[in-house]
């Protein structure tokens, strides 16, 4: 995936499309840059709502009993998995797949990969927003015009972030060719942040401040730290922590909610489904986003159970009504998973290492009374003001659209790991294994594998800072390099084969034509790297020639060569066969 990096023009692409691909929900907006109102707009109708208005859509797909084939997604995938005699299999909560601390333990019905599952959602979601959009915008859409924004969690490595832009690729939002600012990828509490920065005046928030993002969504809970830079009236934010994120999210309320079913119905939960699942959606709709852990709740329970009075008796319910104590809807559902929301905002204030101006609750999770107030009566002496900015639960999807519109009102990002390039450097007789030892063409001695470092964990980095590095190739021989990452908090290791150490990416250049170049020249190349964005971005120039590319991951099912798009000038002796050479 590379180009001539000149060919990228902003006002190309008049539409902006946040997309904000959730756990449990997925939302999107859009933004027309022609429109005399300015006004960022969300989709709030969806396939089969059945007359409800909600801005988002279930984030659910159903497959074919056995097979790969998906029948359906969002409402419909929900509402078909609930039909009597039902053999279909409903996947959700899929996005967890990617969740790099515990994706090892995830697992897809009938041999699915993330890969394939998520480009299935976003294919379908994306054909609904062009229908969508075609429909309320008329004959002024054009698809090909429109730049997208897609938001991940902060705390996703780089394999999650580029299996999101495989999966974007392949369901269709922006081809392989296309220029991979077309696409551009930005945290979910970065876009939120950006949404609350525009509330900032009404916070009295100014330059110098430091706030707080918080984003509490359905499966996962990101935090992130931001201080806000006014350059010459041109407000910037700067990352001041390094954002932190864990699978925390409202579902994890739901999932202990219904183990409380499961012990009250005991052996009589099988027969009773159900009516449990009836029970279980006055819980998300109704108990949980509105718990104050004041009152016990009562369920009303579906006429449809199979229970005689005595079994009713035995397990609570009393004129169709099942009631939780308030201390069991405390102690056993809100509490647990709070407490971890809680952790991370005391790790995100001992990061800070002074007092914070604001923190802002965002995501639907976000808007839950409880964790509002715990999170004031543990922090108010830490945080000068705890806020939760009115729709919070849409402030990813819009802020997602103003990151689309300006990539750079983020100016500065702190590297969430350390980041560097195998290259062979003069042995070193006290400090190097005799077995890395070896002896160059040109008869000096040198040691393979070693780990040069670029970036270093917790280091501040500009948006636009380039690391460059000067290699060479031999013509017509293909260009890459490999980028390795260190996760650790300790001095990196000096070699590439230290078991912590782990080639994440490969970058591929074809070589371009270059005229009166004779086999086997010795071409001279410029490797520049930018690690203050959200994907790591490479650019390699070859003589006239400009390539930009997002990385290429090696978790990817599919790994492509990238190739120029001006081709008329490539050689007539294009090799395939050849072995690529490395960057050394």
């Amino acid at each position: 995936m590379s180009y001539s990096s000149s060919r990228f023009d902003p006002s190309d692409y008049p539409y902006i499309i946040g997309i904000d691909f959730g756990t449990t929900y997925s939302g999107c907006s859009y933004f027309y840059t022609e429109d005399s109102t300015g006004e960022i707009l969300e989709i709030t109708e969806w396939p089969k709502q059945r007359g409800a208005i909600y801005p988002k859509v279930p984030t659910a797909s159903l497959y074919e009993a056995n097979g790969k084939r998906m029948i359906a997604w969002g409402n419909d995938a929900i509402f078909k998995a609930q039909r009597p005699n039902n053999k279909d299999v409903l996947v959700e909560r899929f996005k967890l797949t990617l969740d790099p601390n515990i994706a090892s333990k995830a697992t897809l019905p009938n041999g699915l990969t993330s890969l394939e599952v998520i480009t299935d959602y976003l294919t379908a979601f994306h054909a609904y927003v062009l229908e969508y959009l075609d429909r309320v915008l008329g004959h002024v859409y054009q698809h090909s015009k429109s730049r997208y924004c897609l938001t991940v969690p902060a705390m996703w490595d780089d394999q999650a972030k580029a299996t999101m832009r495989e999966a974007a690729i392949l369901a269709g939002i922006v081809s392989r060719a296309d220029n991979p600012d077309r696409l551009v990828l930005t945290s979910e509490p970065e876009a939120a942040s950006l949404f609350c920065e525009k509330k900032c005046d009404q916070f009295e928030l100014e330059e110098g401040k430091r706030f707080m993002i918080c984003d509490a969504g359905g499966g996962t809970v990101d935090l992130i730290v931001f201080g806000i830079d006014d350059n010459n009236g041109k407000k910037t934010l700067r990352e001041i922590t390094k954002g932190s994120g864990a699978s925390c999210g409202s579902t994890f309320l739901d999932a202990r909610m219904r183990r409380i079913f499961k012990t009250r119905f005991g052996e009589y939960y099988q027969d009773n489904k159900q009516a449990i699942n009836h029970i279980m959606k006055q819980f998300v709709t109704v108990i949980k986003p509105q718990f104050e852990n004041e009152d016990d709740e009562f369920f009303s329970m579906p006429m449809s159970l199979k229970l005689s009075e005595d079994e009713l008796s035995e397990i609570g319910i009393e004129d169709g009504k099942l009631q939780i104590s308030v201390d069991d809807l405390r102690e056993e559902v809100f509490e647990p998973v709070v407490k971890q929301v809680l952790d991370l905002i005391s790790d995100q204030v001992n990061q800070a290492r002074k007092k914070l101006d604001a923190v802002f609750l965002v995501g639907g999770f976000g808007q839950s009374k409880y964790l509002q107030e715990r999170v004031k009566e543990t922090f108010e002496s830490k945080i000068g003001l705890i806020a939760m900015p009115a729709r919070g639960e849409l402030a990813v999807v819009r802020g997602a659209v103003i990151f689309g519109l300006s990539p750079g009102r983020v100016s500065h990002r702190v590297a969430r790991r350390t980041y560097g390039l195998a290259m062979d450097s003069p042995f070193d007789y006290i400090q190097d294994p005799a077995e890395y030892k070896y002896i160059a063409a040109d008869g000096s001695v040198m040691c393979k594998g070693r780990y040069i470092v670029y970036v270093n964990k917790g280091e501040t980095i500009e948006a636009e800072e380039c690391v460059t590095h000067k290699a060479f190739a031999f013509y017509p021989q293909n260009i890459s390099a490999a980028l390795y990452v260190y996760d650790g908090n300790e001095v990196p290791p000096r070699y590439t084969t230290h078991y912590r150490v782990r080639k994440v990416s490969n970058f591929t250049i074809k070589m371009p034509f270059i005229p009166n170049a004779y086999t086997n020249q010795k071409i001279g190349a410029t490797l520049n790297m930018y690690f203050g964005n959200t994907e790591i971005l490479v650019e390699i120039k070859i003589h006239d020639k400009v390539f930009r590319s997002a990385s290429e991951y090696a978790a990817h099912e599919l790994e492509k060569i990238s190739v120029p798009i001006d081709r008329e000038e490539e050689s007539e002796n294009d090799d395939d066969d050849k072995p690529e050479y490395s960057f050394i």
